[in-house]
């Protein structure tokens, strides 16, 4: 599901889940940490996305 840049953020940001074995309350966890992430450094000052909000929308794409 994930790629290895993926999982290592999600890691990053302090989830430390079996990424072989998901569970479904896994998965919002990921959702809920990543959409913060995206909040707090995802966009620049001109609302540009950032590599931050990239790695975030990617990974929030893979979750729908």
């Amino acid at each position: 599901m994930f790629n290895e840049k993926q999982i290592n953020f999600i890691q990053s940001l302090g989830l430390k889940l079996d990424f072989d074995n998901l569970t479904d309350d896994d998965l919002v966890n990921i959702e809920d940490a990543v959409a913060d992430k995206l909040q707090q450094a995802g966009f620049d000052a001109a609302y540009d996305t950032t590599s931050i909000g990239k790695m975030c929308e990617s990974i929030l794409d893979e979750l729908v």
